[in-house]
C-alpha cells in the first residue's frame, strides 16, 4: 500500500473501444479518457488486430488519462478483450497480427474436430467446448496453413498479457483467463490432454507464468513510464478478463441480492454467481466457468459472439436503418447468428447461421430492427433459464443498457425486474474494486457502497398484451431454431462450395 494518498489508473482495451479511468481512494471516478480500437481489421471471416497498433492505442488512452488528472498514481490495472491469439517470438515481437475472439477461419476445422468427437473431450476436461475463438483451436489453424509462423511463436499470449508485457517487461497471466481453454476450473491447473488431443507440438508450454489476479502484477518499466510519464517500479496488475471486470462492476458477486447479470456490448454476456462449485455440474457446452477473484465462488458465464454487432451488420445489408429502435411489434422472428464464427452460447457451434422467419413484401425495416433487438433479450433468456440461479432481479450492462426501449423489453422476456446501468465504465470499475481489495485492502462493505456502478433504474415486466406478445414469440423463437438448427451444417457445406466456385478464400 502506498504511502502516498494517490489514485488508481485503470485500463480497459475492449473490441470496440479503449478505455481508461482513474480512481480515487474513495471510489469516486475522477478521470478518464476514451478512443475508437484502431487496431480491428476485418477481412471476410478474418478478424485480426495489429498488435503494435493495439498497444499503441492503449498508451495512448492511458495518457490522456494522466494528462486530464493530476494526481499521483498509486498503481495501474489492466484488462481486454479476452481469448484470441497475441502470440510473440523470443525477442518480444508480434509474430503477425493477432486472432481475435471474432475470427472465423477456424470454422471448418471446428466441424471436422467435432465430428471426430475431438472437442468432446477437450470439454470432460476444461469443462467449455472449443469455439472459433479458442487459442489451442487457433495454433492448430496455424500448423495446417502456416506452420513457419507457428515456429516462431515463443509465447502465446491474450491482449491484457500483451498488454501487461508492454507496460512492465514481464510476462504474466491469471488462471481464470487461461483455464478454460488450457486446463480445468474445478482443479485450478493447466492440462496437456488438449494439446494432446488436438496433436499441438506445444501448447501450455506456450503460457505464461500463471499467478492469480493480485499476485499477476510487476512493476513499470522504465521505458513505459517514460512515455506515460508515471514513476517507474509503481504495480501494474493484471486484472481477470473484462467479462469479469465488467460482471464485478456491474455487481455480481460484490452486491447483496446480485446473483445474475446481463452485458449487451460488442458480444452479449449472461452470467450468474455460483457461492457453491457443487451447484455447477454438467455446464452447457459453450459456456466458461470463472474463479470469483474477488471473494469465494464462481461465476457461471455463456459468452456470446453475437451481441450489437448485430446492429453494424444488418444496418450493412438494409437501407433506411433506424437511428433508434423503438417497438415495432410484428410476426417477424430473427436469429441473431451473423457473426463469421457462428455462436459460442447457448448454441454452441461454428455453423449457427442468421435467419429471418416472417418476411414479406410489408415488412418494414423498423421491424427488422426491432427483431434484432427481440432475438438479444430472447438469446439472454435462453442462456439464463439453463442455469441454477434463474430467478431474480437482473443487473444489466453494456451499450444495449442505455437503450429504455430495449431495457424494458429485456425486463419483459426475463420476466424479472432488471437493474440498468447505462454508464459505460462497468468494467473500468470493476478494476477499480479489484485495485481496492489488492492494493487499498478496502473491506468487501466498502468496495460494495462506493465502488459500483450504480443502476439508473429498476425496470418491472410489463403485463398484459406486451407480455403475452413476448411470451408468444419467446416460444416460437426457440421452435423455429429447433426446427433449423439440423440445417446448419448443410449451409456450411454450401457456403464452403459457394466460396471455391467464387474463387473466395479464407
Amino acid at each position: 500500500m502506498s504511502a502516498q494518498l494517490g489514485t488508481l489508473l485503470c485500463l480497459d482495451a475492449g473490441t470496440t473501444n479503449v478505455k481508461a479511468a482513474i480512481f480515487d481512494r474513495q471510489g469516486q471516478m475522477i478521470a478518464t479518457a476514451e478512443k475508437p480500437n484502431s487496431a480491428l481489421r476485418r477481412e471476410g471471416p478474418r478478424v485480426e488486430q495489429d498488435m503494435a497498433a493495439s498497444r499503441d492505442d492503449a498508451f495512448t488512452v492511458l495518457k490522456m488519462c494522466i494528462e486530464r488528472a493530476s494526481v499521483p498514481i498509486d498503481a495501474v490495472i489492466v484488462t481486454a478483450q479476452g481469448d484470441g491469439l497475441w502470440a510473440i517470438d523470443n525477442d518480444g515481437d508480434p509474430v503477425g497480427p493477432a486472432f481475435t475472439w471474432l475470427d472465423g477461419r477456424t470454422r471448418a476445422l471446428l466441424g471436422e474436430l467435432d465430428a471426430a468427437g475431438h472437442l468432446q473431450r477437450i470439454h470432460a476436461t476444461t469443462g467449455s467446448k472449443p469455439t472459433t475463438a479458442t487459442q489451442s483451436v487457433q495454433l492448430l489453424w496455424l500448423m495446417q496453413n502456416d506452420p513457419e509462423r507457428l515456429r516462431r511463436i515463443a509465447y502465446a499470449l491474450r491482449l491484457k498479457e500483451w498488454l501487461c508485457f508492454s507496460l512492465t517487461g514481464k510476462l504474466l497471466a491469471d488462471p481464470s483467463a487461461v483455464l478454460p481453454t488450457w486446463g480445468s476450473w474445478r482443479t485450478g491447473g493447466t492440462s496437456r490432454v488438449i494439446q494432446d488431443v488436438l496433436g499441438l507440438e506445444r501448447g501450455v508450454e506456450l503460457l505464461a507464468e500463471l499467478r492469480p489476479v493480485g499476485e499477476c502484477r510487476a512493476g513499470l518499466s522504465e521505458r513505459a513510464a517514460h512515455w506515460l510519464g508515471l514513476s517507474a517500479g509503481i504495480p501494474v496488475l493484471q486484472g481477470p478478463g473484462d467479462v469479469q471486470t465488467t460482471l464485478i462492476g456491474l455487481g455480481l458477486g460484490t452486491r447483496t441480492g446480485v446473483r445474475r447479470a446481463s452485458i449487451f456490448g460488442t458480444s452479449a454476456i449472461h452470467a450468474s454467481h455460483q457461492p457453491d462449485a457443487a451447484m455447477i455440474k454438467d455446464t452447457p457446452a459453450g459456456a466458461i466457468v470463472l474463479k470469483f477473484v474477488l471473494g469465494p465462488g464462481y461465476f457461471w458465464v455463456h459468452p456470446c459472439f453475437n451481441g450489437t454487432t448485430l446492429t453494424q451488420h444488418l444496418s450493412n445489408l438494409i437501407d433506411r436503418w433506424p437511428a433508434v429502435i423503438p417497438p415495432a411489434y410484428s410476426s417477424l422472428i430473427m436469429h441473431p447468428f451473423f457473426e463469421p464464427g457462428g455462436e459460442r452460447a447457448p448454441y454452441t457451434t461454428p455453423d449457427a447461421t442468421g435467419a429471418m422467419i416472417g418476411l414479406s413484401a410489408e415488412t418494414s425495416a423498423a421491424e427488422i430492427a426491432w427483431a434484432s433487438r427481440e432475438a438479444l433479450a430472447f438469446i439472454a433468456r435462453t442462456s439464463h433459464d439453463t442455469m441454477p440461479v434463474s430467478t431474480g432481479a437482473v443487473a444489466l450492462g453494456g451499450g444495449l443498457s442505455g437503450d429504455r426501449y430495449f431495457a424494458q423489453w429485456f425486463a419483459t422476456v426475463m420476466q424479472a425486474p432488471v437493474l440498468s446501468s447505462s454508464s459505460s465504465h462497468a468494467s473500468l470499475r470493476g478494476l477499480a474494486a479489484i485495485g481496492a481489495k489488492y492494493i487499498y485492502a478496502t473491506s468487501e462493505a466498502a468496495i460494495s457502497e462506493f465502488w459500483l456502478s450504480i443502476p439508473d433504474e429498476i425496470l418491472i415486466p410489463e403485463t398484459g398484451g406486451v407480455a403475452t406478445y413476448a411470451a408468444q414469440k419467446f416460444s416460437q423463437f426457440a421452435r423455429t431454431i429447433e426446427a433449423l438448427a439440423p440445417a446448419w451444417s448443410a449451409q456450411s457445406a454450401i457456403r464452403r462450395n459457394a466460396d471455391a466456385a467464387s474463387g473466395r478464400g479464407t
